[in-house]
């Protein structure tokens, strides 16, 4: 019984213990490290725990993601002023499921101040309907080759993308070129097309360092453009 008492115990605290952004690697582990984000439990997790800011970043991933193509972008935008999450949620579920979940846990972050949103694909579609969620916290929610007017999704999810946003968000559609994109090349229609006046929206270009910008590595363009804006602002 002490035995397997103490086996529960270890399990329980490994369940506890989040990855360290800066321990993954985006160069020749990246299969390995991508393997390690996606394996974390459910939840928000704190990939710099030692790290103490008012201002975070959350990583929302998209269905089927490899993990592996957050590495660089996060390790990219994140600075000694910010502080990175990465949430894992069930992408077998309809969106709205998880957003009461999802807001639970960043009401549980003390003292922030400022939030940036990076949201991918189905993740895109998830960040959005936070839009009239957060509030009195300056926030960008940034959504990435994400299919926010997908047929599929109003479909069997009754899924609506918002009409409208909280004055204190900021709301970013950064849309692939959709022949480029795998995930929605097959289409008969862009799902990344949706009607929002209050958004800005950046197309991304055909390449990204010389090769053709699809579906995956769209985060990195985006994490570069973000890292450049920040970069002229100081």
């Amino acid at each position: 019984m002490k035995v397997y008492l103490l086996l529960a115990a270890l399990f329980s605290s490994a369940n506890l213990i989040s990855l360290n952004l800066y321990d993954l690697d985006h160069e020749t582990e990246f299969l390995d490290s991508g393997k390690k984000l996606m394996s974390l439990n459910f939840g928000i997790h704190d990939l710099e725990p030692n790290q103490e800011t008012k201002a975070i970043i959350i990583a929302i991933h998209g269905r089927d993601s490899r993990g592996f193509e957050w590495i660089y972008p996060l390790q990219t935008i994140d600075s000694e002023n910010t502080k990175t999450y990465f949430f894992r949620w069930d992408t077998t579920k309809c969106p709205q499921q998880t957003v009461p979940i999802l807001m639970k846990e960043i009401q549980a972050i003390e003292g922030v101040e400022k939030i940036t949103i990076l949201g991918h694909s189905y993740g895109g579609v998830l960040s959005s309907l936070l839009l009239n969620e957060i509030q009195n916290i300056e926030t960008n929610v940034h959504a990435i080759a994400a299919p926010l007017s997908s047929k599929d999704l109003e479909k069997y999810c009754n899924y609506v993308h918002p009409t409208s946003k909280n004055n204190n968000i900021s709301y970013y559609q950064w849309r692939t070129v959709k022949k480029l994109d795998y995930a929605f090349n097959s289409l008969d229609y862009d799902p990344q097309v949706v009607d929002f006046e209050k958004s800005n929206v950046i197309r991304l270009p055909n390449e990204y360092r010389g090769k053709r910008l699809g579906h995956l590595w769209s985060i990195s363009w985006v994490a570069d453009s973000i890292k450049s804006k920040q970069s002229s602002d100081n």
